[in-house]
């Protein structure tokens, strides 16, 4: 398994292929790209044939570990791994430990090992137990264990013990995989720890040469101790989170794959693309649909200013011959104002006396303008906050609003996707106030298309070293 740095763009950000993986040893993934979130296997509202109207048949998954802690054996005793166990085989698996879309409880790791959630409970994962997990799922590649409990609030005794601890499950979790016959061609993503403490990130990255040799099968990184997952990391901005990163990748490697999971905002995915972050997940537009939500924020580049200018280019020679016509035509007319002139002050002396009597009468109108427009104001505020109590973001709109009743539109005019084709706001808006269970279907299959598309335009504008205009784009709705 293969990652190659392709190209760096100017203002920060890289391009790169993703190549010789276990089940697809002939498939190209170019990135930075976004990995299918999983519900125990599946995606989220979508079956298989739904979901390959979305994406390709060998976009990569993301399967998180605690869906399976209690069908380990199932999984061992079935010896074909979770692709082919979720009937999704054409699909290449990347493992990690916790659900990027649900909250991880704080505060339950201890001595013992790692606390994990399932339908059942909570669930403790040690080193060993999580790599024989790791050989019956066989993903493509997978997180190395950590506690990554770090919360912001987090003291230095919690941050030293998440460390210690976390050292030792990496190192146990390496040499299992070098002497894994099962795991051969696999990749390894190294934790990338600290916290919200940059002394402590530069100590950990620092630390991870041991395992970064040349023969060494770790593929490259994953950002982790920044949330614990779940709604709660659509509000991490890029001064909160910009250093940390830059901080744990600053003294690694350059040329290795670095993945950071969670549902940041579409603003926040450009920030981290910029910083050198290859891969994500769809948990945020997965999010998105469970609160009845559409993603509709651009994504598309404007055009650019080199092109503009070539357009006009054919008409600056007939601009520049305008400008000389006016020229003559201003020297003739400097007479004929000057005795103009003398007509207009006697113009103006009459005006003003009727102005003074129009002022007095116009300012009992704006008094009453004004009046008008505070309670407008008020209304607005007030319509404001009853779109807040559905939208929890700017990316999106709330389907279940009552203003899209009578909304025969799809959902974003230029989506070219199967959900805004073919229904419309107010048939959607009806299927979520009858919990029609057609809805989220119809929700998903437009927010992952969205979210692709997004994805699609990061690349290009790597291409052409503008992310910094698509970033500009993105969060122009945040500004407003």
């Amino acid at each position: 398994m293969k990652f190659v740095v392709e190209h760096v763009s100017k203002g920060g950000g890289r391009l790169g292929r993703l190549s010789g993986l276990c089940s697809q040893p002939d498939s190209i993934h170019s990135t930075p790209l976004s990995l299918i979130s999983t519900k125990g296997g599946s995606a989220p509202h979508l079956t298989q044939d739904v979901l390959h109207l979305v994406v390709s048949r060998e976009a990569p998954l993301c399967v998180p570990a605690q869906h399976f802690i209690e069908h380990m054996k199932v999984l061992q005793s079935f010896k074909k791994g979770v692709a082919h166990f979720a009937a999704l085989q054409s699909h290449s698996v990347s493992l990690v430990v916790q659900d990027p879309a649900t909250v991880t409880p704080r505060g339950y790791n201890d001595k013992q090992g790692v606390s994990t959630w399932t339908y059942s409970g909570r669930r403790i994962l040690t080193a060993q137990s999580y790599m024989q997990l790791v050989e019956a799922v066989q993903p493509d590649w997978y997180e190395a264990l950590s506690d990554a409990d770090t919360p912001p609030t987090a003291s230095k005794k919690r941050l030293s013990k998440s460390l210690n601890s976390s050292k030792q499950y990496v190192d146990s979790c390496f040499h299992h995989h070098t002497e894994s016959k099962a795991l051969q061609g696999c990749g390894l993503l190294l934790p990338l720890l600290g916290g919200h403490s940059l002394p402590d990130r530069a100590r950990w990255s620092k630390g991870l040469s041991e395992w970064l040799q040349e023969d060494s099968p770790v593929l490259g990184y994953s950002l982790q101790g920044l949330h614990a997952n779940g709604p709660e990391v659509e509000q991490l901005t890029s001064a909160q989170v910009a250093n940390l990163v830059r901080t744990s990748l600053d003294s690694l490697p350059k040329g290795r794959l670095c993945q950071a999971g969670g549902s940041w905002s579409p603003s926040m995915v450009v920030s981290l693309v910029r910083l050198g972050v290859d891969l994500f997940d769809s948990s945020f537009p997965y999010l998105v649909t469970q609160r009845n939500g559409a993603l509709s924020f651009p994504h598309h580049l404007p055009r650019d200013c080199g092109s503009r200018e070539a357009e006009d280019g054919t008409s600056l020679e007939h601009r520049d011959k305008k400008l000389k016509v006016c020229a003559e035509e201003q020297g003739e007319g400097k007479e004929k104002q000057q005795e103009e002139q003398g007509k207009e002050k006697q113009q103006e002396e009459q005006r003003q006396t009727k102005e003074k009597e129009q002022e007095e009468t116009e300012r009992k109108e704006e008094d009453i303008e004004e009046s008008h427009k505070n309670n407008e104001k008020n209304e607005e505020k007030v319509k404001k906050n009853n779109e807040k109590q559905h939208n929890t973001s700017v990316y999106e709109i709330c389907l279940k609003d009552k203003r899209f009743v009578l909304d025969e539109r799809g959902l974003v005019d230029s989506c070219e996707c199967y959900t805004c084709k073919n229904f419309s706001r107010a048939y959607i808006h009806h299927l979520i106030n009858v919990n029609e269970m057609l809805a989220p279907v119809l929700l998903m299959i437009h927010n992952l298309h969205h979210w692709n598309g997004f994805f699609s335009s990061i690349r290009e504008a790597l291409k052409t070293d503008r992310l910094q205009d698509l970033k500009a784009v993105v969060s122009s709705l945040a500004m407003e």
